[in-house]
């Protein structure tokens, strides 16, 4: 009774943002503990996901953590500590798998043992707090180059009451996020100074671009779905980005309020090898075309 009363209370929620025009947004992080670090030592990652909580509190910004919880990730070892802090935020927490591996490099079955293996590491943490794990990310966008695959992994996931984080409004923000930690580790402060704005830009324009896919695919403004990671780029710049957000007319929701738009029950029946947002595969099950997605500038790979 609660759970369908939450339900019907976020689709009103939805429905009643959409009459006013007003734009959604959920933010969601991947690869929880923490990538794209300049040094991982002791509390690195703890006090990364700290900063992060803290600006997401300040910002209003109910998010989704999805956990990476094999070994080889900054802050593995301290992996219950900050599943534990998101979920002590309120926020909700998905699986990113074990290892990150990739679908379309892998055998089938070793794929799903790694979901397996993130899935007995993270279900009883959300459990001892009264909590499901209900949402499942691929690493990579990447969801099955062919029909066998694809339907065997989604078949596992449904099994195992998943419901996929789809995302809309993909980006190139980790490139960003891994030239700015390599430039804090060799001190190029000038080159640290010139990753913001251009970051910040290339958001704006990832924006733009889904913005005008979604209205050319629904002819309205759905609830995005956006993907950024948790790393060092973020931590330190989450309140510039919740500002550009709010600049194009954004609000926060969170991943389960936007996922109640008619938008998101539309399959997704792409097969193949690209990792792409869930408006490009719904253009293309549509016949609507679409141009390339804005990348990352050529100055930025420079080093």
């Amino acid at each position: 009774m609660r759970l369908a009363l939450v339900l019907v209370c976020a689709h009103a929620a939805a429905a009643a943002a959409q009459q006013s025009g007003q734009r959604q947004v959920a933010v969601t992080f991947d690869d929880v503990p923490s990538v794209a670090v300049s040094r991982c030592t002791a509390g690195v990652a703890r006090a990364l996901n700290r900063r992060l909580l803290q600006a997401i509190e300040r910002n209003g910004m109910p998010a989704t953590a999805l956990v990476v919880t094999g070994p080889d990730r900054c802050g593995a070892d301290q992996l219950d500590v900050i599943v534990n802090a998101w979920l002590a935020a309120g926020h909700e927490v998905g699986s990113h798998t074990f290892g990150h591996r990739d679908v379309n490099t892998v055998p089938a079955a070793v794929y799903l043992a790694d979901v397996e293996r993130a899935h007995e590491r993270l279900a009883p943490l959300l459990s001892a707090r009264g909590r499901q794990l209900r949402y499942f990310r691929h690493p990579f966008l990447h969801t099955g180059a062919t029909r066998a695959k694809k339907d065997s992994l989604d078949r596992h996931l449904s099994s195992r009451g998943y419901r996929v984080a789809p995302v809309t409004i993909d980006n190139q923000e980790w490139v960003f996020a891994e030239a700015y930690a390599r430039a804090q580790h060799a001190g190029d402060s000038a080159r640290v100074a010139r990753i913001l704005p251009a970051y910040l830009a290339h958001l704006d324009s990832s924006f733009a671009y889904y913005e005008r896919l979604s209205q050319r695919v629904f002819r309205r403004q759905i609830p995005q779905v956006l993907l950024l990671h948790a790393n060092q780029l973020n931590a330190d710049h989450l309140d510039d980005v919740a500002r550009l957000l709010r600049r194009r007319g954004y609000r926060f929701v969170s991943l389960r309020t936007a996922l109640q738009d008619s938008a998101y029950r539309q399959p997704d029946r792409y097969v193949g090898p690209r990792g792409l947002s869930w408006l490009q595969r719904w253009a293309l099950q549509r016949g609507v075309a679409f141009t390339r997605e804005p990348r990352e500038p050529a100055w930025l790979r420079t080093r």
